[in-house]
């Protein structure tokens, strides 16, 4: 177990902390196999779910921040990565695992896939989409940026969390 990292920690922190080498591509696949997980969960579970929304939040439109759905039921998803991880991620989750029986690994991971589902957020509006994918903390500027400003083709979105043109 490792200590517990906030969840609007950057990327490089979130590495660090779970003592991954943010500059090793080995790293990178770890880190996308482990957010794969997040978005598959977050898709089948969260996702348009307004019956798991806050009460204050109960009216609003999908898509949904973390904030809007209730603690227990952000709290179930995370416990249904744990329980459906692969062998190669749920090593890394062992490690995120807390006294109160939560999982700080998991949890920063589907905040992350929450916030950057969508437009409404000022930095997928702009050119640092994916900052969270970014490890250079200093200017936000992110190689994975360029397909969020390409050109959609006709029959296409983007899908933001997996940084890629959908039909």
């Amino acid at each position: 177990m490792t200590a517990p990292l906030i969840r609007s920690a950057t990327k490089r922190q979130f590495l660090i902390q779970l003592g991954l080498d943010p500059n090793d591509d080995r790293t990178s696949q770890i880190y996308w196999m482990l957010k794969d997980e997040a978005i598959r969960a977050y898709e089948a579970q969260l996702q348009g779910r307004r019956d798991l929304l806050r009460p204050e939040y109960a009216n609003q439109d999908p898509p949904y921040a973390a904030a809007h759905f209730t603690a227990a039921a952000f709290s179930s998803v995370v416990r249904s990565i744990y329980s459906a991880a692969a062998p190669g991620t749920r090593m890394h989750y062992n490690r995120g695992r807390t006294a109160q029986g939560d999982n700080w690994v998991i949890s920063w991971m589907l905040y992350h896939v929450c916030r950057y589902r969508d437009g409404r957020n000022v930095r997928a509006r702009s050119r640092e989409f994916h900052a969270d994918d970014d490890l250079d903390d200093s200017n936000g500027s992110s190689s994975s940026s360029s397909a969020a400003s390409s050109t959609q083709t006709a029959g296409t979105f983007y899908d933001a969390a997996r940084n890629v043109n959908r039909r």
